[in-house]
Formats: C-alpha cells, structure tokens, sequence
C-alpha cells in the first residue's frame, strides 16, 4: 500500500519486550534462513560430485545434438549427440535425484549376437554368464526390498509403488513433442486421447471426486521423490481437515513426526484448520484442545524459518485471534513480523489460500509492498471467516502509524468489497467505524483509497462521496513546506524531522490526486499531486542543495568562515567544528539521496495512473528548477522509462519525451524491464518463454519473481487461458513456487467446474509428487468453496473475464 522508504527501522527484536506466554520460544529448532518452503537437500554435495565430469543435456535440440535421451529417474527429456551412447550424461531437471546416468547402447544386443556367432567354436565358460545373473538378481531383490520394506514412512506402506499416470507418463515421454497430441487439458471440451470405443466414463461426483483426491495425496505422500515428506504429510492432514474429516486430519497429523520429528511446528497448519471447524461448529471442549495443542507447538516455530514460519505466522495469528488469544496473536506476530519481499509473497498466498480469492492479477502490486504484510494477512483473514469487527480492533493494534494505517485501509476495502458482492450498498457507514482507530492522515487515505476501489468498481458516486470525505480530513492539515538549506551556522545545529509521518502525508495527498484524475477531475488531481511531492521534500534537502554545500567546505577560506560563523576562538575548536559540520553534510546528502528515492518511486506510482503527463511535466520542472532546494534529477532516473511503458499509447507524450531527451532514454529498473517483457510474452501467446525470462533472471530476488510469477498466471486464467497456464507452470523453475501455483489452479478449477480436467492435468503430466499434492490440496479446498456456494447455471461459452476477488 505504500512505497517502501529506504530508511532503515530497527531490527524488530530490539523493540520485544519479554517472551511470555504462548509464543515464548522454548526449545526450538533453528533452521537455516532460505527463500522457499523446500528442506535442505541431503543429495547436493553427491550431486555435485557426480556431475563434475559428465555430458550435460540441452533443452532443445540443436544442430549436432539431435539425439533424444530420457532419464531414467526423474523421466526428463534432454537432447546431446549420437556420441554419448554408452558414456555418463546428465539429466537437466536441476531437481532430479540421481542426474548421472549412462546412455543405453541400444544396438549392443544385435552386436552381441553376432559376435556370439563368429566365436561359436571358441565358446567361453557361462561361469560369468551366471555370476552376471545371479548379481543382478541380488540387486533387483536388494531394490525391491528397499523399496517395499525400508520405508520410514508408516508400517501400512510396505508395499509396491504402482501408479498408473506416472508408468504412462514414462512411456510418453519417449514420444517426440511433434508426436505428441496437442490438448488444452483444461478447456471444456478437452479430454485426452481415447480408445475409439462407447466406453465413457461417468463424471464423478464432487463426494467422490474429493475422496479419491485425498487417497491420492496419501499415497502420493510415500514416495521418496517427495521433496519434503512431511511437508506433504502437512498438506494432506490440512485437506483432510478442510474436507471435515477430522479423525483422518489427526491421523496424517501423527504421520508429520513418524518421517520427521525435527519439525513439529508442521502440525499446526493442520491444527488450525481443525479448530476453525471447531468454532463454526462451537465445539468448545475439542476448540480448547486444538487451542492448547497449538500454544504449546508454537514454541517450537524456527526463528529463521523462511516460508515456513511466515506462512505460520498470520494464520495462527487469525486463528488465536477468533478464539479470544489476541495476546498471544499480537506477541506471535511482533516476533516473527518481517518486511521483505519474502514476507509478502507469503501474505500474498495466505491471503488466498485462507478467503479463497485468488486474483494475483489485481491482488499483487509488483511496485509497493505492506510494512506489515503479516498483520495484514491477519486481518483479510479474520474477514474471511466472517470476524469483521475482531479483524478491525486487531488491524488497529499496530504500533506503527503507517502499519496500522495499511492494515485499517485493507479492511474497509475488503468490506466495501463484500458489500458489492452482496449487491449492498457500500456506503461511508460501512467504514466509518475505522476512523476512530486512525489519525487525520490516516483517514484521508484510507478514504481516498476507497474511492479509487470503488471508481474501479463502477461505482462513481459513491467513490465521489468517499473522495469529499477523504479531502476534509485534511482541511486543517499544512501542506509540508520543501526544506531549505540556510547559513552555515543553521546547517551546523540542523535536525532533520521524521521521515515516517510525511510519507504518510505524501501517500494521502498522492492517492487522492489518483481518485481526482480516475474521476476526470484532473485540476484538482494536479493540484494534490504537488502537495504529495512537497511532502516528500519535507523529508530532507535536495541532493543538489547538499553537494553545492559540501563543495564550499573544501573551499580555502572555509576555516575563517566557520570561525567566524561559529564564534570560535581556538585551533582545536576550529577543526572539531569542521569535522561535525563535514559528518552533518555526509548526514543530509544520505537523507537527500532517500527523498530522491522516494520522489522516484512516488511519482512512478503516479505515472501508471491517469497522473503521468503531469508527472513528465514536473519531472522536467524539478530539472529546470532555479531553486536549488527544489532541484531533482529526475530525468537521469528510471523514471521517464516508466512513464513510457505505462503511457505506450499516447503517441503525443512519448514524442515529447523522447525529443526532450534526444531518444537517450535512461534504463528501466530490471525489475520493471522484467515485467514489461514478460507481460509482452504473455500478450503474444508465449508462456514458455515468459517463464524462461523469469527463470534466468538469476540477480533478482526470488520472492518478488515469485509475486510476478503469481501475477501473470492469474492474468492467464482470468482469460481463461488455462491450457498457457498449465504451461507457464511447467516451464517455471522453482519447485515450491511450481506447487503454489498448482495450488491456486486446483481450487479455481473447482469453483469453475473443471474438476475432471483439472485431475487429468495432475495424472498426465510430469509433476512431481509434492506438487501433485499441493494441486490436491487446491481441488479440495476448491471443491468445499464450490459447495457453499448457491448453484448457478453452468456457462455455456468460456468463463467470463471476471477476477475471482481483488483485496
């Protein structure tokens, strides 16, 4: 919701006060701090040993290497040349267990025999014949016994592994892709290549269809290719859970520490599942049990735990919340709360996976991200099991102005949003009881906020309303003046103000200057976007200000003018006082470079608006500026490249743009660049290759191509793309992030009554087991949405181009 200041704020446990109570860290494990959910691989360090000196397959084939490899393990096609028949290849899939394999001379056989035939009267003894066999037999005996006996994963599990979709799949993929059918495995009239025979089968019900997915999650929950056992132990006791089915929850429960018992924290995801049912149902006795089963595992949440502990964080804290433990909530979340791009991503998904909406597309802002996405997902998701009033006095207890700001905000837009749904009138009454948890600024956002969401909605009065109400909350508010630099004596006593408040000021004025022009008032939207750049340099002077400063104190008269200035009477003083006033400039240049930053990222968030001819106008204002303190350089920024992107359409302002700066148009910020040519990919029909933008973007940050990732699969599917989408997902590279989205597929296929295909989707393809798993455990939850929902004529054409919710 707000742009992301550079300063930095105190590292959150330096504010804790004592741990006490239910999220006191008792004996804990400490995990090393990773980007994904996946455990640390035991099969690395041989992995690496063994792929030293190897062949490596390509992708695609190529001139010279157009030979067809499989491997035999993970059953990933790779491309090398006819040479390395009978030599050590390996495997491309950068996940596969055993990656070094030898290439099977094919022709050795028919060699063989020919050879037998022309050393006929010469034979050899069959002693090594049978000591081959008898060897072999040893081996295939030792594999089967492994396989059927060693399993740590539950004594029922002895047994042969024999699944049908994963044998086909390993015959299919010896096809070459031209031979294999082309099918939109999600369209509704896709299905996959049958026998010519009237042996239809029957569609199954959703009882039957939820039954058979949970079997599935189960079995698949015993391979050893798992990437992390208990990790899909945890997603089938939370399917089991969702579906109802406690007693099977809890025994999948038990499972978590039958094939690991380092991480018991796994339990409570599960458990907290258990216990929503519980206080829908009232059950208080089992409720008090769950409860109690969670205060005591919560001591055992790593410290460092990646997505792991953040994805805990805000369902527990919604839970504990709803079942009358807000302390205990508020101290979780104080603890773990983080502020990353890592912390978001995880908001962003447990948003969706908790309220069931899951529009990435509108949900993600690429550009912004919350102070306190944790606290936030904690409220959305109190609102999504019906606790509005629980979910606002939590959002209100943020310490920080600008959190709770951020957290009160996406209330009132979550319930204006129900509203609308609810075919209510989403009037100012709704919200009003927010505006006694925030400070004047905080209510002029909030409302201004609301205005822009209700304008997108269609709803112009009312956001007209909401825009007034918005502005008279700032009436009394001065308009932040841009800071000055005075004498040398002024600069030498100069305290700079919080940077924090003004943000917030600048935020406020900027998202009504947004609501103005989204309404065609573009005067007035003039008129706050200014104020909104003032407050941001009120934050600090203008780097141009600070260097022409620090540019007179190496000037050879300086010493007399500081003495003189400064009233100084001795050479010690004189130098002690130059020095002080040499740190104060370094001081003011590190605060001038944060209000270029900000100013940056301010005006970029205005220019994807309606706002982006008046920002290019200011951007070359500031250039031009006789006023030093006023002084930016904007142009020699990202910025006008994003005016650009976000404005391809006006021909008039990309002309004058580009002539402004004779066609040297500074660089995009990687990320932007990222998105613009993955955007374009996608436009074009190219999920594949938008996927491989993403994957080789190696110097970007996991997490946020993770959000970028979420973001242009929901546009797929919003268009009912879902044959791209199925292919975006396969040719991302990251596992956990592959699951997530398998995850998000699964639930919308069942809301969207493509149960069956979406089934098929997890059978014929190549996924792994734990991402089979997640894609189940999307069915499922999907299935239980689907059924609390009124019936509605099924659609005859695609489905419409509805979001299926926006946050």
């Amino acid at each position: 919701m707000t742009a992301k200041s550079t300063a930095k704020k105190p590292a959150a446990s330096s504010k804790q006060p004592a741990k006490t109570g239910a999220a006191t860290s008792g004996p804990s494990v400490t995990r090393n701090r990773r980007e994904t959910v996946s455990d640390d691989d035991p099969f690395e360090l041989e992995r690496q040993k063994q792929t030293s000196k190897v062949i490596p397959l390509q992708r695609k084939p190529v001139k010279g290497k157009m030979f067809r490899v499989v491997c035999p393990m993970c059953d990933t096609p790779g491309f090398a040349s006819q040479k390395v028949v009978g030599k050590e290849v390996k495997c491309r899939n950068p996940e596969c267990l055993a990656p070094v394999f030898l290439v099977p001379d094919t022709d050795a056989a028919e060699r063989k025999i020919t050879e037998e035939k022309k050393t006929d009267t010469n034979q050899k003894s069959k002693l090594p014949l049978i000591g081959v066999i008898v060897a072999s037999v040893v081996v295939i005996g030792g594999v089967y016994f492994y396989f059927t006996t060693s399993v740590p994963d539950g004594s029922d599990l002895a047994k042969p592994f024999k699944i049908p979709a994963i044998s086909e799949q390993s015959q299919k993929s010896f096809m070459l892709d031209k031979d294999k059918p082309t099918i939109n495995p999600l369209a509704n009239n896709g299905q996959p290549p049958q026998n010519k025979n009237n042996n239809q089968k029957k569609p199954l019900s959703p009882e039957e269809v939820q039954k058979s997915a949970l079997e599935s999650m189960v079995e698949l929950s015993r391979y050893r290719e798992n990437r992390s056992k208990p990790f899909s132990r945890r997603l089938a006791a939370e399917a089991y859970a969702i579906s109802g089915d406690l007693a099977g929850s809890r025994e999948q429960i038990g499972r978590i520490d039958a094939v690991d018992q380092n991480l018991p924290f796994y339990k409570i995801f599960p458990l907290i599942e258990i216990g929503w049912i519980q206080l829908k149902e009232k059950d208080t006795a089992g409720l008090k049990k769950t409860l109690d089963e969670t205060v005591e595992l919560s001591k055992k949440i790593p410290d460092f735990g990646g997505r792991d502990t953040l994805d805990l964080v805000s369902r527990l804290a919604a839970f504990w919340v709803a079942a009358g433990n807000e302390d205990a909530a508020e101290e979780l979340t104080r603890k773990y709360q983080a502020e990353n791009s890592l912390a978001q991503l995880s908001a962003y998904l447990q948003i969706a996976h908790e309220t069931n909406q899951y529009d990435f597309e509108s949900m993600i802002d690429l550009h912004r991200r919350w102070n306190a996405p944790q606290a936030v997902a904690t409220t959305l998701i109190l609102i999504s099991h019906n606790y509005d009033e629980a979910a606002l006095n939590w959002a209100a207890l943020a310490p920080e102005a600008m959190d709770r700001t951020e957290a009160v905000t996406q209330w009132s837009l979550a319930v204006l949003e129900q509203a609308v749904k609810q075919n209510k009138n989403p009037g100012i009454d709704l919200i009003q009881p927010a505006e006694m948890k925030l400070s004047a600024t905080g209510n002029a956002l909030m409302y201004a906020r609301c205005a822009r969401e209700l304008a997108t909605l269609k709803k112009s009065e009312q956001a007209k309303v909401f825009l007034t109400k918005s502005k008279s909350f700032l009436e009394n508010v001065p308009v932040p003046a841009p800071m000055k630099l005075g004498s040398l004596k002024q600069i030498y006593t100069m305290k700079l103000p919080a940077s924090a408040p003004l943000e917030l000021t600048s935020q406020a004025y900027v998202q009504i200057a947004c609501a103005e022009a989204e309404l065609g008032e573009q005067a007035e939207a003039n008129r706050f976007l200014k104020n909104a750049i003032q407050a941001i340099q009120a934050t600090a002077p203008s780097l141009a200000a600070v260097q022409s400063k620090q540019n007179e104190s190496s000037n050879f008269n300086f010493k007399e003018q500081i003495k003189d200035d400064l009233n100084l009477n001795s050479t010690d003083r004189i130098n002690r006082a130059i020095k002080d006033y040499r740190d104060q400039l370094k001081t003011l240049k590190s605060a001038a470079e944060n209000r270029s930053t900000l100013l940056i990222s301010l005006l970029s968030q205005a220019a994807k608006t309606k706002l982006s001819a008046s920002v290019w106008n200011f951007a070359q204002e500031s250039q031009q500026a006789a006023d030093i303190s006023l002084k930016d350089t904007l142009l020699d920024s990202s910025l006008p490249a994003t005016i650009l992107d976000s404005n391809q359409k006006n021909t008039d302002l990309t002309a004058q743009i580009k002539k402004a700066l004779n066609n040297k148009i500074p660089p995009m910020k990687k990320e932007d660049l990222l998105v613009q040519q993955t955007l374009f990919l996608i436009k074009n029909g190219k999920p594949e290759q938008a996927a491989h933008e993403i994957n080789q973007s190696d110097d970007l940050q996991k997490a946020w191509k993770g959000q970028l990732s979420l973001k242009l699969l929901s546009g797929l599917i919003n268009e009912s793309k879902f044959e791209q989408a199925i292919q975006f997902v396969t040719a991302i590279k990251d596992q956990v992030l592959r699951e997530d989205m398998l995850n998000s597929i699964g639930s919308i296929a069942a809301t969207q009554n493509k149960v069956a295909e979406f089934s098929t989707v997890l059978e014929s393809n190549g996924y792994t087991p734990t991402e089979r798993i997640s894609g189940y455990l999307g069915l499922v939850s999907g299935l239980q949405i689907a059924k609390a929902r009124p019936a509605s004529p099924e659609p005859t054409q695609q489905p419409a181009q509805q979001p299926a919710g926006k946050l």
